[in-house]
């Protein structure tokens, strides 16, 4: 008999099963879960992200329509009442703890930087995300404009993000700069825009110990 994998299925080979075991395991993911267990929760959420969908309903509606097919994948059902629930109630550090191990096997992975310098070299921005304040009314802004701010660390060497969180809209840059606990060596350079300048002032060495290469606004 021929049996035939998925591309799904081999992007969820990628995963530690067993960090993500663990990590359901720490945060008590599944408990008073009997069907949708964590793990098809996020075979949901990888699937919602890969495929582009918008909402609950046209994540549902895609995946019912493969329905023949999820025994590949190890899901069960999929209701977007459920999935909302699990969205809500489930600790998000699961799938943080997740990143972090699928960071740690990409970055052996990844090209080093060619640039003439041998420091190690990181950019430190954040970006505000506009939302719907009447679709998302956790995410006061303004009077009549929700938002969420995206902060990252980015790592020039490989190309990818050291760490990524998502803060309210109100978060300072700089405030949540200071509240990072990633480590980066003395030597490092990390540019920055104006908006740091009190970060590079203040704590530059007393806090990070590192140099700082500003850029324009």
């Amino acid at each position: 008999m021929r049996i035939v994998y998925t591309i799904f299925s081999e992007i969820l080979k990628l995963c530690p099963r067993y960090q993500f075991d663990r990590a359901v395991e720490r945060y008590q993911g599944d408990r008073y879960m009997k069907t949708f267990g964590t793990w098809q929760q996020y075979i949901t959420i990888l699937y919602s992200q890969i495929t582009l969908k918008d909402s609950l309903r046209d994540i549902e509606t895609g995946l019912t329509s493969h329905s023949t097919r999820w025994y590949h994948l190890g899901l069960t059902g999929m209701h977007r009442s459920t999935l909302s629930d699990a969205n809500t109630n489930r600790d998000y550090r699961i799938f943080e703890d997740t990143f972090y191990h699928l960071l740690a096997r990409c970055k052996d992975l990844t090209p080093k930087h060619k640039f003439r310098f041998k420091n190690p070299f990181y950019t430190i921005d954040a970006t505000t995300i506009d939302l719907c304040l009447s679709v998302f009314p956790w995410a006061k802004f303004r009077k009549t404009k929700g938002a969420i701010k995206m902060h990252c660390l980015y790592d020039h060497s490989g190309a990818m993000p050291c760490f990524l969180t998502a803060t309210d809209g109100k978060r300072n840059d700089v405030r949540a700069a200071k509240e990072t606990s990633h480590p980066l060596s003395p030597d490092s350079i990390v540019s920055v825009d104006k908006a740091y300048r009190e970060l590079q002032q203040s704590y530059s060495r007393e806090l990070w110990g590192r140099f700082y290469l500003f850029r324009r606004a």
